[in-house]
C-alpha cells in the first residue's frame, strides 16, 4: 500500500485547509463494487469521506440533467460525452476508466455450458428453453449489450421468443426456472445458487465503457482527483479484476 499512500498524500496535500472533504460520486451499478471496496482504505489514508450514488443509467441521466451536486462522475461513456457537450463537466478532466463485458449466469448445481467459441454459444442459445436478461426499458445498459451480441449472432428473434426480462431473472436461474442468464459480468452472481460461468468470447463480446470526469460546480476538485488516482492505480487492479471488470490505462 506504499504507493497508494504516496498518491493520496501528494494530492490530498493540495486540498482546502478546512481538512477532510466529502467526495460525492455518481456512478453506475456495473462498476460500483470495486470503488466501494477501495473507498474505505482511501478514507483511512486521506481522511476524505466518499459517498456513492450507485444506480442505473436512466437515473444517472436524470441526476445530471437536474444538476445534482457531485464531486466525481464515473458513468457510461456515452452519458459523459453528452454531459461534456452540455458543459456539465470540467474541460480536460474526462478519462477512460473501465469496461464491462457480458457474462453467463448459471445455476450453481446445474449443467456446465460450453460457450468457448461464438459457434458454441450460438448453439447454447438455440437449445435453451428460457434465457434471462435485463429489460432495456428499465434503464439498464446490460440489456443493450446483450442485444448487440444476439444481433451479431443472428439469433435475436429466436432468443426474444424465449426471453425472461423480469427483474428477478438471476433468482429464476438459481431456482432452475430458466436455463441461464446474460448480464454484466460484474453483476453476477446476485442470487442464491447462481455462479458466473464465464465471460462471452471476445469475438462476440459487447463492452460497456465507463469514463470519469469532474463535474462543473466542484469547487475543490483535488480530493476527487486523489480518489480517482487511488482507484485506478496498478495496486487497485486486483479489486477490479475480481469483479470481472477491465481497468483502463494500466
Amino acid at each position: 500500500m506504499r504507493k497508494f499512500a504516496i498518491v493520496v498524500g501528494a494530492t490530498a496535500a493540495m486540498a482546502a485547509p478546512s481538512g477532510a472533504a466529502e467526495i460525492r460520486v455518481l456512478t453506475g451499478n456495473a462498476v460500483g463494487g470495486p470503488q466501494q471496496a477501495l473507498a474505505a482504505e482511501f478514507t483511512r489514508l486521506s481522511g476524505h469521506e466518499v459517498k456513492f450514488t450507485s444506480t442505473n443509467p436512466a437515473i444517472i441521466q436524470r441526476k445530471i440533467d437536474a444538476n445534482e451536486a457531485f464531486e466525481l462522475y464515473i458513468i457510461p461513456a456515452a452519458f459523459l460525452r453528452a454531459a461534456e457537450k452540455a458543459n456539465k463537466v470540467v474541460a480536460g478532466t474526462s478519462r477512460a476508466l473501465a469496461r464491462v463485458g457480458v457474462g453467463v449466469a448459471a445455476r450453481g448445481d446445474g449443467p456446465r455450458y460450453d460457450f468457448s467459441t461464438p459457434e458454441a454459444f450460438r448453439k447454447m442459445l438455440l437449445e435453451a428453453k428460457k434465457v434471462a436478461f435485463s429489460d432495456a426499458s428499465t434503464g439498464g445498459l446490460s440489456a443493450l449489450s446483450v442485444a448487440k451480441v444476439l444481433d451479431n449472432l443472428g439469433v435475436a428473434d429466436v432468443v426474444k421468443a424465449k426471453a425472461v426480462t423480469q427483474g428477478n431473472g438471476q433468482e429464476m436461474v438459481g431456482k432452475g426456472e430458466v436455463d441461464f442468464g446474460l448480464y454484466n459480468v460484474s453483476e453476477i452472481p446476485r442470487a442464491p445458487n447462481v455462479v458466473l460461468a464465464g465471460r462471452l468470447p471476445a469475438a462476440i463480446q459487447a463492452w460497456l465503457e465507463y469514463e470519469a470526469a469532474i463535474p462543473m460546480g466542484n469547487a475543490a476538485a483535488e480530493p476527487a482527483q486523489a480518489f480517482l488516482a487511488f482507484i485506478t492505480s496498478p495496486q487497485a487492479r486486483a479489486k477490479w479484476e475480481a469483479a470481472g471488470i477491465d481497468l483502463s490505462g494500466n
